[in-house]
């Protein structure tokens, strides 16, 4: 059996939206799965801080200013097992089309007008975010 990975969903929010990609073909999980918040498994040595920085570098072109810790779940896709951590940040600048091999499009959405196709991590971050719960 597989260890469960860790990873961190990172929530954006400017004006009572949520910024969310839209992922390409190879993360759709055979069209299961349409949106998603930025973040990854967080590598090796890295501490919370590292990563979530490298991730809004890397993935928005965007840097970290603050960050806090709202929850952490267990989810399952693509036939892996991860603990996401999700982090409520915020962050300087506009999101970019850095990694256009799996990004789309980055999107604001109304938090109250929400996609349903999202990947589980994110829908289970957000819906922590928007109830105020630690973990579901």
């Amino acid at each position: 059996m597989k260890n469960p990975t860790p990873s961190i969903d990172i929530i954006i929010v400017r004006d009572n939206k949520i910024l969310l990609g839209k992922v390409t073909q190879k993360w759709t999980d055979n069209g299961k799965y349409e949106y998603d918040l930025p973040g990854r498994e967080i590598k090796s040595r890295d501490n919370f801080q590292k990563s979530i920085e490298k991730n809004l570098k890397e993935e928005l072109g965007m840097k970290l200013n603050i960050f806090k810790i709202i929850c952490v779940n267990n989810n399952f896709g693509f036939g892996n097992h991860y603990v996401a951590t999700g982090v409520l940040v915020e962050a300087e600048g506009n999101p970019e089309i850095t990694k256009p091999e799996d990004w789309k499009e980055w999107k604001w959405f109304d938090k109250n007008n929400l996609p349903k196709n999202l990947f589980p991590s994110a829908e289970l971050t957000i819906k922590c975010f928007l109830e105020n719960k630690s973990a579901i």
